[in-house]
């Protein structure tokens, strides 16, 4: 080998070390930020949650409620509807006010009606003018055939003549009391007491037979149609006391009983209505409102149970947030029964007693991220209902 041909091999050489040095070095560089942004991760103070944050999952006292949507309706109610084909004259009453029994709250234009009666009456006598005179030869003919004046059938021709007019006045009388009770029908009479509802006519309008001219609620007694699982109907009992909720009336509470159940289901729905009679003294209900009766289907029972707050739910899955080795953990859970007064529910797989779980609601929590439990010198107790607002501070 020539020596000019070592030295470029030897420059060639040199040029190498040095591009692998320089290479080596950026990337050492450009893994230093890299590095410092792991480090920096891994610096990031953890979550610090307080005692009453946290709860561990322990035997509780649960009185097993069941609470069912429905909606108030009232025992007694009806529509009054037209029983005549004709004018309405006057409509006394309207929406809200009060009506007794009997009491006068339409009439209907009887011009017609009265003309008709006039009419059938002068039938009816001329009816019984003409009764009159076939009777009077009925009885003369009756007095010749026994004297063999005329024949047996002359006498029955007589006979028929006055049967047929029987019939006609008794025809004649059942159109005039016809009527009759349509000129009483004219004046329209609350079936019950309550109050109206619903004015569906107005003075002046022509109704047909039969159509809704007023509604009326009884207000005094009322009944809740409530849709109840099939499952939990051998539960339910007559007679049982319920604790009703009604929207739109606060922390009231209202107490009503178990009158009826259905022996059939309501079609689609799989459900079974119960209905349940709920005094209404004060008349502060309303028909239609919509309520939440609340049945105690079982007397208190210690279950293993966390306050509801500490359950949320993902579609149908139910799941907690719990504290283990230093990091939070998303835990899956399985629920049954629940004590919505002391709002606390059973949890039946998924949890251990010792786990230590957050009891209320934080937003922005991820698997792995590190926590842990300040002022903890032993086991965390069980969070009072109504807790305090999370004392946490959560990283976006």
């Amino acid at each position: 080998m020539t020596k000019r041909r070592k030295l470029w091999l030897l420059a060639g050489l040199a040029v190498l070390v040095v591009g692998g040095a320089g290479a080596a070095l950026m990337v050492a560089r450009q893994g230093q930020p890299a590095q410092a942004a792991a480090k920096k991760k891994d610096d990031r103070p953890p979550l610090e949650f307080m005692k009453s944050d946290v709860v561990r999952l322990t035997p509780q006292r649960l009185s097993v409620e069941l609470a069912v949507p429905g909606s108030i309706q009232a025992v007694s109610q009806t529509t009054v509807r037209s029983k005549l084909s004709a004018e309405v004259k006057k409509v006394l009453v309207r929406e809200g006010d009060k009506v007794a029994v009997g009491q006068m709250v339409a009439e209907f234009d009887t011009a017609q009606l009265r003309a008709q009666l006039a009419e059938r009456t002068a039938a009816l006598a001329s009816a019984r003018a003409q009764l009159a005179t076939t009777e009077r030869t009925r009885l003369a003919n009756a007095q010749l055939v026994q004297q063999n004046f005329i024949s047996k059938n002359a006498f029955d021709t007589a006979d028929s003549a006055h049967q047929a007019q029987l019939a006609l006045v008794a025809a004649a009388q059942a159109q005039l009391e016809q009527t009759q009770i349509m000129l009483g029908d004219s004046v329209v009479k609350a079936p019950i007491a309550g109050i109206i509802s619903k004015r569906y006519v107005q003075p002046g309008e022509k109704l047909a037979f039969d159509a809704p001219m007023l509604g009326i609620v009884d207000l005094a007694q009322l009944e809740i149609q409530a849709q109840v699982p099939v499952a939990d109907v051998p539960q339910i009992r007559m007679g049982m006391e319920t604790r009703v909720e009604i929207e739109g009336m606060g922390t009231r509470r209202f107490a009503g009983r178990v009158e009826r159940i259905n022996p059939s289901t309501e079609p689609g729905t799989r459900t079974v209505n119960i209905y349940v009679s709920l005094p209404n003294d004060e008349a502060l209900l309303k028909a239609g409102m919509f309520a939440r009766v609340v049945l105690s289907t079982m007397s208190e029972t210690e279950l293993p149970a966390l306050p509801m707050s500490a359950v949320r739910s993902e579609g149908q899955q139910s799941y907690v947030w719990i504290i283990a080795d230093g990091k939070l953990v998303r835990r899956d859970v399985a629920t049954g029964r629940r004590d919505e007064r002391a709002q606390r529910v059973e949890i039946t797989s998924g949890l251990n007693a010792g786990d230590v779980v957050l009891a209320t609601k934080f937003d922005n929590l991820r698997d792995g991220l590190t926590a842990k439990v300040v002022g903890v010198a032993d086991e965390p107790k069980v969070a009072e209902r109504g807790s305090a607002v999370p004392a946490a501070t959560v990283a976006n």
